[in-house]
């Protein structure tokens, strides 16, 4: 498994950004488990959604923010961890030329510094992959960029997931953001031999090629939308959650352990 190299200065924050090579891939559910396993080890943890869609009220429970919320117990209002969040199920930049609003990148910035400033740890979840258009002039990229936060990939194991995680890596290599992992999902259960030979294939050769550490497979969760604090907190003691912790904490001050 590759070394995490250490990371550029200018990207040394406590905390990380979760992105992922596609939508539905299990962002929410990495980010909600870390959050989990990290205060449980001690730590003030903050979550943020900077930009939802998909968002049926103000109040509601099951939106991505209020769950990240709920994991980290946090204190922190929604509009603090959500400056920006739209009813339609598409990507920012049309979901806020739908309700004809715009995102407006300071705003978002100065929430992101305004919750931070709460917490040891900041956990940001993106919105899709790294190249979602925010605005006609921002992507996903860019924002992460901005934050100055290293990068979590959340990848898919099943077949398809090594092209699209090895565009997704790529790209933000160009943007010289920082890895800390590629951690694979089970976002569908593998029930045939053919789909656990493609899973193992996935693995192998993300392992070999990725250029960064590739962690999981996590296990498949059939009642997470049903059950989705229970799931998630026993996703948070699982090895792949704990190693990802550690990472985080070693990135920020060279701190490689929970507390106990």
């Amino acid at each position: 498994m590759p070394r995490v190299k250490q990371t550029d200065k200018v990207f040394n924050s406590r905390g990380a950004f979760i992105t992922a090579t596609d939508t539905g891939v299990g962002k929410t559910v990495v980010t909600a488990a870390l959050a989990v396993a990290l205060r449980t080890g001690g730590y003030a943890v903050g979550v943020m959604k900077p930009i939802e869609t998909g968002v049926r009220s103000s109040v509601d429970v099951k939106s991505d923010a209020a769950r990240l919320r709920t994991a980290a117990g946090s204190s922190d209002t929604l509009t603090d961890m959500r400056p920006y969040a739209f009813r339609r199920p598409v990507a920012p930049m049309d979901a806020a030329r739908l309700e004809k609003r715009a995102i407006t990148l300071s705003i978002v910035l100065r929430a992101f510094r305004t919750v931070k400033l709460r917490h040891e740890i900041l956990l940001v979840e993106g919105v899709g992959g790294v190249c979602v258009p925010i605005t006609s002039s921002l992507d996903v990229s860019d924002l992460i960029h901005q934050m100055k936060l290293p990068a979590v990939v959340i990848g898919r194991v099943s077949l398809g997931g090594f092209n699209h995680a090895l565009l997704t890596l790529g790209a933000l290599r160009r943007r010289k953001i920082p890895v800390l992992a590629l951690v694979l999902n089970r976002s569908l259960p593998a029930r045939t031999e053919t789909a656990r030979a493609q899973e193992r294939s996935t693995l192998y050769l993300l392992r070999e090629l990725a250029g960064v550490p590739v962690i999981g497979p996590l296990p498949y969760c059939a009642t997470l939308e049903r059950n989705f604090q229970r799931e998630v907190t026993k996703l948070a003691k699982t090895a792949t959650i704990t190693k990802l912790a550690k990472l985080i904490l070693a990135s920020g001050r060279g701190m490689i352990s929970l507390r106990t």
